[in-house]
């Protein structure tokens, strides 16, 4: 009995960092950035009509990453969007907790929980486009998402 468990414990661990492992990239042409998305996990849902980005969805719907890009009309520095995107408890998300995040030259990261799941933002500001990916998820897959979330965030760039 225990060697069977033992059998079924490594094939899906296997199948795990088979899963993880396999990334494919997606390129953004009208604002030129790259992503890299675990492909048997995240499934792209087409570009949007004004081609700024994509969403892609876990087969059941309950991991999602919307990444897109967008022109900074308003002249915004990073450090605006940064202080916007970094407050907590905000009357149009009020059980938004920020946890961490980090200012950079040309970008930044704010991740937290929200409601039972966990953020993860990082946004880039470049030739006057932020450049933007959201990766949420449920508490509950914390130690499975967050390895992907890194690798996300290495591979997402301009």
């Amino acid at each position: 009995m225990h060697k069977l468990l033992l059998i079924f414990t490594l094939v899906l661990w296997t199948q795990l960092a088979i899963a993880v492992d396999a990334y494919d990239t997606y390129h953004n042409d009208r604002f030129d950035y790259s992503i890299d998305y675990p492909k048997e996990i995240l499934f792209p849902q087409g570009e949007s009509d004004n081609g700024d980005g994509q969403k892609f969805l876990s087969k059941d719907a309950e991991v999602s990453l919307i990444v897109y890009g967008a022109n900074n009309a308003l002249d915004k520095s990073l450090e605006e969007m940064y202080r916007e995107e970094s407050r907590g408890g905000t009357p149009e998300n009020p059980k938004r907790v920020v946890t961490y995040k980090v200012l950079e030259d040309n970008w930044f990261v704010v991740s937290g929980y929200n409601a039972g799941r966990i953020f993860y933002q990082k946004t880039l500001l470049s030739g006057g486009v932020f450049k933007t990916f959201v990766l949420e998820y449920d508490e509950s897959e914390k130690e499975r998402y967050d390895p992907i979330a890194k690798q996300i965030a290495k591979s997402f760039t301009d």
